[in-house]
């Protein structure tokens, strides 16, 4: 069962239209939005030996909490890293265009 953000991502992607007016919301690249779009789908799943072992009966409360927090910190600086790649990404891309334009003008 997939939850909403995971359709609607989807949606976007399976749609030119649409994931152009994303990018274009997002002021980036319709490349740069496709890999952030893609990479949202991706979603880190443990292996079910280690599922078992974490949650099982015998660990305490506090080592439970403590491994999902530990893995959802670091999904989210992941995310978080990959789309500000993303963005200084066509911020760098845009500022060399804008540059070799002016020297063009000037030459």
């Amino acid at each position: 069962m997939q939850n909403t953000t995971y359709g609607q991502v989807e949606k976007i992607l399976g749609s030119d239209v649409e994931l152009e007016l994303f990018a274009v919301l997002n002021d980036m690249t319709v490349e740069a939005a496709r890999a952030v779009l893609e990479r949202m789908l991706e979603k880190p799943e443990l292996e079910p030996e280690f599922r078992d072992y974490i949650f099982s009966d015998s660990r305490s409360e506090d080592f439970k909490g403590y491994t999902a927090g530990e893995s959802k910190g670091y999904q989210r600086g992941h995310e978080s890293g990959f789309a500000k790649g993303a963005l200084l990404g066509c911020i760098l891309g845009g500022a060399l265009v804008l540059g070799a334009v002016i020297c063009l003008k000037r030459g």
